[in-house]
């Protein structure tokens, strides 16, 4: 029996590398044996092998990625790895699989999304203007240059000259809509098809979960892709999935987009007459001009509706518009429309081509979002400091995984170490198979993998009594006091996380004439400078929102305490949440139940989940919201946290930390 045979060499395999006395442990001072990672690697071989939908959730320190990447080179057969952040990506590019090509001979490419790449068409087309937005992009045109000649990749991380956020990258980024592909002069040079040359010749691809659904999109159209064909996928921190399915399938559609088309139409000559380059300036004119007046009336609409949070995100009822703003919607949709026949049936260059498409897709994305009669769409708007964005998103991505994805896909993974929700005290997978669509999969097979790290050693939950309720006046001076507290007995050494800038800012001007230790606020320093200055200034305290929840890892002493100030619940104010809500209640289901609380089990999860990051860690947790102690439902949240300790005392807290740091010397002259 072969197949019996090979099972047998690669489970050997597996033990061999992973096992106690195995390479690995020869390659890493220190090792331990893991189980549980070994036990995640048999699953995932398992499901490649035989095909098929797995589920795991495997708790921090599990060492989960080589318990997956190890598989992947077994099952001899392209793999594509996805995950949620760019960080992840790197660290398993430049860290995981150069581990593992001293002992497997393998290929593998890292892609970003095609905004992270240079076009040479595009930039070549701003080079030559004879006039620039500044005086002084033409000297950062010049050091772009000069990398992208002798760059290998064209990603704009090695150009360290530019900003994070300089505009300039946007107008010589590669985007499918300006693409030309193999019609492109500068196809034998571009870095996108380098990329995807390279990839076609690898076994493991490394992507994240936006380049993945993005490229899935495009790829529905016929074109556009980068992303090899492919039989299996695994998606690591997969809990974020259904956020970026729900980005990538649906409609988008801004102002800025819309005008930055007509300028191109005003501008592109390629084979036109006199006569003709007049009609499209005139096309581009109106369209210019109906864009400005037809958004900023939709703006204003906007504008005075009444937001329940701090969003920029809006309800946008097409029945509940001004009939003239309407009038102008499709009235610039025909706009668009007409010029895209037109310059259809007298293009014959790629370039008019190219903008003949991308007239009639912003036309029948503009018709879609002002008609609004597809079932099964969410209609709103993100009110930008630069742009209105029109949206229709889909109300659940499960319909479309169930018929378009996996159908086309041999084996699925989906691994993170928050996938479940405690259900009569016993970790459960129902919410993640409900929002991806899994319930009626036969084939999906579920694995929970405790976490390597000794919770109830490491850490303490502290859950203060003398807080109030979150919505109460006084929680944000009640709270502050309690912060203020904990941060005397770890010194610093914090990360202090919000549900809102508004918290965020509120607990800061309360605490920072009250604490001695440095403080860094989320908003003064881009997200990796904050984090950077975190581990190197001793003793600092980071106040973060969101964005800091997940995808952070701090080993060490230098984060000793996580405090986060209320449950996590996404806003039922936000058009989408709220679509979400009434379908799941219309339907018979229990909307808060069912979804609002997982939701926000598992992003509490991810939060308090950035302190302990190794098996030396220890450290304290603290949720200042009281109905985490108050409500019924607050004990499926405490189930479905670590097991840990739980006190109500700061003396306690306290005490853990001199238990916890006797012969490291931390903290240890302070207490």
């Amino acid at each position: 029996m072969p197949g019996l045979s090979r099972e047998k060499e690669h489970s050997k395999i597996i033990g061999s590398y992973l096992g106690r006395n195995g390479d690995l442990s020869r390659e890493l001072p220190g090792y331990e044996e893991r189980p549980e990672q070994i036990q995640m690697a048999h699953a995932v071989l398992k499901t490649l092998t035989d095909q098929g939908i797995l589920m795991v959730e495997a708790g921090t320190g599990t060492g989960k990625t080589l318990a997956y990447l190890l598989p992947a080179l077994l099952s001899h057969q392209r793999v594509i790895i996805s995950t949620g952040t760019k960080t992840l990506q790197e660290q398993i590019f430049y860290k995981d699989l150069p581990l593992l090509s001293r002992h497997f001979d393998f290929k593998a490419v890292m892609m970003k999304g095609r905004a992270n790449y240079l076009c040479w068409r595009r930039f070549y087309r701003l080079a030559r203007q004879p006039k620039l937005e500044y005086a002084e992009d033409a000297g950062i045109i010049e050091q772009i240059r000069s990398w992208a000649e002798s760059s290998e990749t064209g990603d704009r991380e090695e150009l360290k000259e530019l900003s994070e956020d300089h505009p300039l990258w946007e107008k010589i980024s590669s985007d499918t809509d300006f693409c030309l592909a193999s019609n492109c002069e500068h196809f034998r040079d571009c870095f996108v098809t380098r990329l995807k040359a390279k990839a076609q010749a690898a076994e493991i691809i490394v992507v994240n979960h936006y380049l993945f659904f993005a490229d899935l999109a495009v790829r529905k159209t016929g074109f556009g892709e980068v992303i090899p064909r492919y039989k299996a996928v695994i998606f690591d921190e997969a809990h974020i999935l259904e956020d970026v399915i729900t980005e990538y399938f649906g409609i988008r559609l801004s102002d800025r987009r819309i005008l930055e088309l007509a300028k191109d139409l005003a501008s592109e000559h390629h084979g036109l007459s006199k006569a003709e380059v007049k009609e499209f300036a005139r096309f581009a004119a109106r369209i210019e001009n109906i864009t400005t007046d037809a958004f900023s009336g939709l703006r204003r609409h906007f504008q005075c509706l009444p937001r329940e949070d701090e969003g920029k995100r809006v309800e946008f009822e097409i029945s509940k518009v001004p009939g003239p703003m309407v009038k102008s919607g499709f009235e610039l949709t025909r706009e668009l429309a007409r010029a895209a026949s037109i310059l259809g049936h007298k293009a014959d260059s790629p370039e008019l081509i190219a903008l003949s498409q991308r007239l009639s897709k912003h036309a029948g994305d503009l018709d879609f979002l002002l008609r609004q009669d597809e079932p099964g769409f969410v209609y709103y708007a993100d009110l930008k400091p630069k742009s209105l964005v029109l949206r229709a998103s889909p109300l659940e991505v499960g319909n479309f995984l169930r018929e378009s994805f996996y159908p086309n896909l041999e084996s699925v993974i989906f691994t993170s170490a928050t996938l479940t929700v405690a259900q009569k005290k016993e970790p459960s997978f129902d919410y993640f198979k409900a929002r991806m669509g899994l319930e009626q999969a036969n084939k999906a097979k579920e694995v929970w993998l405790k976490s390597s790290f000794d919770f109830e050693r490491q850490s303490i939950l502290f859950l203060p009594k003398e807080t109030l309720l979150p919505d109460k006046p006084a929680f944000v001076d009640c709270a502050a006091k309690v912060v203020e507290q904990l941060l005397e007995i770890t010194r610093g050494r914090a990360f202090l996380l919000f549900t809102s800038y508004k918290n965020l800012e509120a607990f800061y001007q309360r605490l920072q004439t009250k604490i001695e230790y440095p403080l860094l606020r989320q908003g003064d320093h881009p997200r990796s400078e904050l984090l950077r200055r975190f581990r190197e200034i001793e003793e600092s305290v980071l106040f973060g929102t969101m964005s800091f929840w997940q995808g952070v890892d701090v080993v060490g002493p230098a984060l000793s305490l996580v405090v986060i100030d209320r449950l996590p619940f996404d806003s039922p104010g936000d058009p989408l949440i709220k679509a979400r809500i009434k379908a799941i209640s219309a339907s018979g289901g229990n909307a808060f139940l069912d979804y609002q609380v997982p939701a926000a089990v598992i992003m509490l999860r991810q939060g308090l989940g950035r302190l302990i990051r190794s098996r030396k860690d220890f450290g304290a947790l603290c949720v200042l919201d009281s109905r985490i102690q108050k409500k019924a439902y607050g004990k499926i949240f405490l189930e479905s946290l670590f097991q840990m300790p739980i006190t109500h005392s700061l003396k306690s807290v306290q005490e853990f930390f001199q238990k916890a740091a006797r012969g490291t010397g931390i903290f240890s002259d302070q207490l």
